[in-house]
C-alpha cells in the first residue's frame, strides 16, 4: 500500500566517468544535460571512479600521481609513445588486484542500490561488472563507448554487460567478437553530442556567427582544437596558416584572449575546416557540423585514437597528414580543390544523423523498465 503523502522518489542511474583526458567528462555533461533538456524519468548520478577506487591507485602510491594524472601528463608531454606499454602494465595491474578493487567497488555500491549503473570509462568496466552482479544481481550495467572503436583486449568492452552503447560499426563488430550477443548490442547513430550542437548548426548559424566575427563570408576559415589539453603546436600553426593566405581566418580554440568558452559549436558552425587532434569528440563535432577534418597520425598518436584517423582516411571525411607541420600546404591544396572539397562534404553528408545522446538516454530507460519497472517512478 502506498503511502499518503509520501513523495514520488525517482529512480536513480549512477553513472560513471573518469578525468583522464576530457572525453568521458564531456559524455557524461551531455547526458546530463540532455537528460534534463528531455526530462528523463530517472536522475543521473555521476561518480568519479577515480575517488571511489583511489584508495587502491598503485601509481599514486608510488609516485603521488593519480592515474588520471599521469594520463593527463603524458599527454601534456607528448610522451603518447609509452601509452601502450603502460595501459598494458596497467591491466595487468587491475588483473593482479581485482579482488581487492571488486571489493572496494562494492563497498561504494552497498551504500545505495541504482537503478542502473552507465559506464562511460575504459579501464575498469570489469570491475565494475564483478561488483556489481555480487552486490546488486540484476542491475543493468551499460557500457558507452566514448571512442569510435576498442582497443582491446580489456580496455572497453568485457563479457557479460547487459548492453554496450556504441557509435560505430566497427565497435558493434567487435562487442559481437568477443561474445555479447547481438541484441545486447546497440549501434548508436554516432558518439555523443552535447545538446548545444543540434541548437547551433546549418547555413543560419554560420552566417551569424561569421558576422559576429567580421570574416566576409567567402573567406576560408579555419578553427584550431587540440582538446582539452591544449598543444604548443597551435601558435606556430596559426601564424604559418595566416602567413600562407592573407584571406584566410582562423580561429584558435587555445584559452586565449576569450578564456574558456562553452561556444566550441559556434564557432565550428562559422568554420570551412577543423585542425583538430583525431579525439572522437571532436571529430564527431565537426561531422555533425558538416565540417571537413585535418588529423595528424604517427607515433604520438594516442594508441585508442589510431583507429580514428583511419575511419577519417577511408571514408573520406577530410585529410591525415604525418606531421603538423604538413597541414597549411595540405589546407592550400584543399582550398584549390573545389571538387576535391565538394567529395569531402557530400561523404559527410551521407553519415547518419547524430542523435545519440537522445538515443542513449532512452536505452537507459528501456533497461531500468525492464529490470524492475517499479524503480522508474515510486
Amino acid at each position: 500500500m502506498l503511502g499518503v503523502g509520501v513523495p514520488d522518489v525517482i529512480a536513480e542511474v549512477l553513472l560513471l566517468v573518469v578525468d583522464a583526458g576530457g572525453g568521458h567528462r564531456s559524455a557524461a555533461r551531455a547526458l546530463l544535460a540532455a537528460a534534463e533538456e528531455r526530462g528523463a524519468p530517472f536522475r543521473l548520478r555521476v561518480e568519479s571512479l577515480e575517488s571511489l577506487l583511489g584508495s587502491l591507485d598503485f601509481l599514486r602510491k608510488r609516485t603521488g600521481l593519480s592515474f588520471e594524472d599521469g594520463y593527463n601528463l603524458i599527454l601534456r608531454r607528448r610522451w603518447t609513445v609509452l601509452l601502450v606499454p603502460l595501459l598494458r602494465v596497467v591491466h595487468a595491474l587491475i588483473a593482479l588486484r581485482r579482488p581487492a578493487l571488486v571489493r572496494e567497488m562494492r563497498r561504494f555500491l552497498a551504500g545505495r542500490r541504482p537503478a542502473a549503473v552507465l559506464s562511460v570509462t575504459p579501464n575498469f568496466n570489469g570491475v565494475v561488472r564483478d561488483a556489481l552482479r555480487a552486490e546488486h544481481p540484476g542491475v543493468p550495467l551499460l557500457v558507452l563507448l566514448t571512442d569510435f572503436a576498442d582497443f582491446p583486449p580489456h580496455f572497453w568492452i568485457e563479457p557479460g554487460f547487459t548492453r554496450v552503447l556504441v557509435g560505430t560499426d566497427e565497435a558493434a563488430a567487435q562487442a559481437r567478437a568477443i561474445g555479447i550477443p547481438p541484441e545486447r548490442v546497440s549501434r548508436l547513430s554516432g558518439m555523443v553530442l552535447h545538446p548545444r550542437f543540434y541548437r547551433t548548426s546549418g547555413p543560419e548559424a554560420r552566417a551569424r556567427v561569421r558576422r559576429e566575427l567580421g570574416f566576409p563570408g567567402e573567406a576560408l576559415t579555419v578553427m584550431l582544437l587540440f582538446g582539452g589539453q591544449g598543444s604548443p603546436e597551435i601558435e606556430p600553426l596559426a601564424a604559418r596558416l595566416l602567413e600562407a593566405d592573407s584571406g584566410w581566418r582562423v580561429i584558435a580554440a587555445c584559452g586565449v584572449p576569450v578564456g574558456f568558452t562553452d561556444r566550441v559549436a559556434d564557432f565550428m558552425a562559422a568554420s570551412d575546416l577543423l585542425i583538430t587532434k583525431p579525439g572522437p569528440g571532436s571529430l564527431a563535432e565537426a561531422f555533425h557540423q558538416g565540417v571537413p577534418v585535418v588529423v595528424t597520425r604517427n607515433r604520438h598518436t594516442i594508441p585508442q585514437e589510431r583507429f580514428n584517423t583511419r575511419f577519417v582516411e577511408e571514408r573520406g571525411l577530410g585529410l591525415v597528414v604525418r606531421h603538423w607541420s604538413e597541414i597549411p600546404e595540405a589546407v592550400a591544396a584543399f582550398a584549390r580543390d573545389p571538387a576535391g572539397r565538394a567529395r569531402v562534404k557530400a561523404a559527410i553528408a551521407a553519415l547518419p544523423g547524430n542523435r545519440a545522446v537522445y538515443e542513449a538516454l532512452e536505452i537507459v530507460r528501456s533497461e531500468v523498465a525492464r529490470a524492475d519497472p517499479a524503480r522508474m517512478i515510486r
